[in-house]
């Protein structure tokens, strides 16, 4: 095995379960209490962190959660005080803090080598302090112990599990012993085959045979099936229950109470009457994915190109017809599968955010929590990944400008626990996300002064729309907050939120009402890759807008149109008025098509404001594969506004994708 590959198992495992971690960790502080359960995983997560650190030699992290996975394991032998959780918690996220910051060095291609002395002596002394109070051993509530222990009694019935691994799993006998480790507390005996996984020679062995699990135990041969099932990397493995003289040949008899730690047993178990359980999911390499992506990309335009050649139309074949037909179908169902293959729900990136909540509450004296809905939402994982600093510039500024201290909540007649809530749900081919809290919200006025200090306001201030006041926080440099504190205040943080997500072809909105709260809403497309779009034709160019920014198109009449005071041109329109942007002005095209009755409006919706595009004609909706714009363009030209990529049409030209956003920016 490359060390490449190991050290992207490494990582991608671990990160994963520093997330469960934390968010485990999270849910005992909120509920003030480590119940049996909750310690012995936070015990089996750091156990496994633990192993795969040592194996790499990242002694740091092998040190802290080596640190760290002993005060859970006094936890799990020992009562603790409830005074005492506060003091855990804190130790426990300090360290989290610190792997994830000695992960980070590793992800950046550095090593993990900060001085961890500090910290494990502070987790090693309170250790000490527990075990000088010599607490009582904990009661379980009726459930096995965390770990077969000497003198126990033997008891349940016994099973034999043959297991072996993926051939790209890597680290086979670190991934057996987590097997082992997970299914330990629900035996009262285990014994593998070979004895001691972790050791060099085991590895081998394991690579090329699998190994052997013997467990006692008083479950359900399905639960065990189960708990087994979860692990990674698992290519297929059988279970079947032992008869009594296997299991008297293995763990002695069942009323004896030897040590039933694990054991060796050399000779082959009998397999006969077992049921094969394959595992039905893998980890893909996010960079296959983008390859496959881009691939899917180019059939979509060469069949575009094949069935829009105009030497083909002109031969009215109906047997071709019938075969593009077929084919377009195919390629749709090609897209659909790729697309939902990169599709991940948001609750990793939501549940984040719980993090963030709570340590701002302690440093702030704030008490909040944080509510989820829709968490089971699905985002490209493109998307998702950018979605993620924005979110947190959110959830931070809620916290900090958004809730007040609990005394001013209750002289205000409201719950002195704040509350925040993280929305996603599906609209049409959009997502939308909102982040909202019940504080003081914004003020109108307030934001409106600032504007006008800072020069961002032009027009009458009786002109100014609620929508146009509270959109001010997205402008650069803009801040209300008279104080900086170490979340907000220095007039950074809410513009790089809003270009970060029109980056992702996504827009922001916020609504407010006076001392009941702020809301955000963000919308943003399923995907970037393929969008679909509407072609449209100005002078002798082509230009594509996303449907999704489509309200209407329609032929206007020359009385239709009229001039506001300062000379733009306005449509009224179902009782509403709209400015009206000629895009051959814009891009300075010449055109035939200058008459208002003689060209096309096409009302579209920005996040500022809806506003008419006038083209010269619509040349019809096209499924359309976005590409960056060429380097030369976007280096050379960063003033050019209003393009959001380009795309391949089916003669082979280019066509400008327009940035709804940005034209009128």
């Amino acid at each position: 095995m490359s060390d490449d590959s190991m050290l992207e198992i490494y990582l991608y495992e671990n990160s994963q379960l520093l997330d469960d971690f934390e968010s485990l960790l999270l849910t005992c502080e909120n509920t003030e209490s480590f119940s049996a359960d909750q310690i012995a995983e936070l015990f089996r997560i750091l156990h496994t962190i633990k192993g795969s650190s040592a194996m790499m030699n990242f002694d740091s992290i092998a040190n802290l959660s080596h640190a760290l996975e002993d005060l859970f394991g006094y936890m799990r032998e020992h009562n603790t005080r409830k005074d005492d959780y506060a003091s855990i918690s804190a130790l426990a996220f300090e360290t989290l803090d610190t792997i994830k910051a000695e992960i980070a060095k590793i992800q950046e291609g550095g090593l993990p080598d900060a001085d961890v002395t500090a910290i494990t002596k502070r987790i090693r002394d309170f250790i000490g302090l527990l075990t000088s109070r010599k607490e009582p051993p904990p009661q379980q509530d009726g459930g096995q112990d965390a770990s077969p222990k000497s003198g126990q009694a033997l008891s349940g019935r016994g099973y034999q599990a043959k297991i072996t691994f993926q051939s790209e799993a890597k680290m086979e006998n670190v991934r057996a012993f987590g097997i082992v480790k997970s299914v330990e507390e629900m035996c009262t005996g285990i014994v593998t085959v070979p004895e001691d996984l972790l050791e060099n020679q085991s590895a081998d062995e394991i690579v090329a045979n699998g190994f052997t699990l013997y467990m006692m135990s008083e479950e359900e041969k399905s639960t065990l099936e189960e708990k087994i099932r979860e692990a990674f990397f698992v290519q297929d493995f059988t279970i079947a229950e032992l008869d009594d003289a296997k299991t008297e040949e293995i763990f002695g008899p069942a009323d004896s109470a030897e040590d039933t730690g694990t054991k060796t047993v050399s000779r082959s178990a009998d397999t006969a009457g077992t049921v094969s359980i394959k595992q039905n999911y893998m980890s893909v390499n996010l960079s296959k994915l983008d390859l496959l992506m881009d691939i899917v990309g180019e059939i979509v335009i060469t069949e575009s190109t094949v069935t829009k050649n105009p030497e083909i139309l002109k031969l009215q074949l109906e047997s071709f017809e019938k075969a593009s037909r077929q084919l377009r179908k195919l390629t749709d169902e090609l897209q659909d599968i790729v697309m939902s293959i990169r599709m991940v729900p948001v609750s990793a990136t939501f549940h984040k955010m719980e993090r963030i909540v709570r340590d701002i509450s302690v440093k702030t004296d704030k008490r909040a929590k944080l509510t989820i809905i829709g968490e089971d939402t699905e985002l490209d994982k493109n998307v998702l990944d950018n979605l993620s600093d924005p979110l947190m510039h959110l959830v931070r500024n809620a916290m900090d400008h958004g809730l007040e201290q609990s005394d001013v909540r209750e002289a205000a007649g409201k719950d002195p626990v704040g509350e925040i809530v993280l929305k996603a749900r599906n609209s049409g081919s959009d997502v939308l996300i909102t982040i909202s809290d019940d504080g003081r919200g914004l003020d109108r006025d307030k934001l409106i002064q600032k504007g006008l200090e800072k020069g961002l306001i032009e027009k009458d201030i009786s002109e100014i729309t609620d929508k146009e006041a509270y959109n001010l926080i997205f402008a650069p440099g803009f801040s209300t907050k008279e104080e900086v504190t170490e979340f907000s205040g220095r007039g950074v943080g809410m513009d790089v939120v809003a270009k970060n997500i029109r980056k992702i072809g996504g827009s922001v909105h916020v609504d407010s009402k006076p001392g009941e709260g702020m809301e955000v809403t963000i919308r943003i497309p399923l995907t970037l890759a393929i969008i679909d779009g509407m072609l449209v034709s100005v002078g002798g160019f082509t230009y594509i807008i996303p449907l999704l920014s489509i309200r209407d198109s329609f032929k206007p009449g020359k009385d239709d149109v009229f001039s506001d005071p300062a000379g733009n041109e306005m449509i009224w329109l179902r009782e509403n008025c709209y400015p009206i942007l000629r895009l051959h002005e814009v891009f300075g095209i010449e055109t035939e098509v200058t008459d208002i009755s003689d060209g096309i409006l096409v009302l579209v919706e920005s996040q500022s404001l809806s506003y008419c595009l006038f083209v010269d004609d619509l040349v019809g909706e096209q499924q359309t594969v976005v590409k960056p714009m060429p380097l030369y363009i976007s280096h050379n030209f960063d003033s050019i506004k209003g393009m959001a990529g380009c795309t391949i049409l089916g003669d082979g030209s280019i066509s400008l994708i327009l940035d709804i956003n940005g034209l009128v920016k």
